[in-house]
């Protein structure tokens, strides 16, 4: 199926449930994008850390449907080899979210990567959960942005500054809800 999907021009895989839906050792990190009535940067971008199973059907945003849940395979990254983890994939595209929070890493200078992801930045058609999904797969890991077939709600070519891309090799398996 790997094969026949890059045929086609896309750079992922489906994972099949079988494969996935006994999994649940939590070591997985879950991100998502969502509207909400907030302004701080990245205020509307709930993940759960480290101790997400990857066989569960809970979601960061509400309207996801979990029982609808699909799995994709990117690529693979070892955070033992010097690869990005998810936490790393949250502080890259939440690098604004510190500023006036006393975090000492804090970095405004770099360019904003797509969007600063407050609740008041969502658009359901042109700044939404697949655009944070293409940002982190492309701006953060320097994956593809391909996505399986999502229509409207995937309408964005993510466009990421030179600096933020990573580039080399890491990867990201990436769980697509449709809500």
């Amino acid at each position: 199926q790997q094969q026949q999907q890059q045929q086609r021009g896309k750079h992922f895989a489906q994972v099949p449930q079988s494969q996935w839906s006994t999994q649940s050792n939590p070591r997985c990190t879950q991100l998502g994008y969502g509207g909400s009535s907030c302004s701080t940067p990245c205020c509307s971008v709930p993940h759960h850390g480290t101790n997400y199973p990857l066989n569960s059907q809970n979601a960061v945003i509400g309207n996801a449907m979990g029982e609808y849940k699909e799995l994709y395979l990117y690529g693979v990254s070892s955070v033992d080899d010097g690869g990005l983890s998810g936490e790393d994939a949250y502080r890259a595209v939440c690098r604004r979210a510190a500023v006036g929070n006393g975090d000492d890493e804090e970095d405004d200078t770099r360019p904003k990567c797509v969007s600063d992801w407050a609740g008041t930045d969502y658009n359901p058609l042109t700044n939404n959960c697949n655009t944070f999904t293409s940002t982190v797969l492309k701006c953060v890991f320097g994956l593809s942005d391909d996505k399986p077939d999502l229509g409207v709600s995937d309408l964005v070519t993510v466009d990421c500054p030179e600096e933020r891309r990573s580039g080399g090799g890491s990867g990201a398996g990436v769980e697509e809800q449709r809500g």
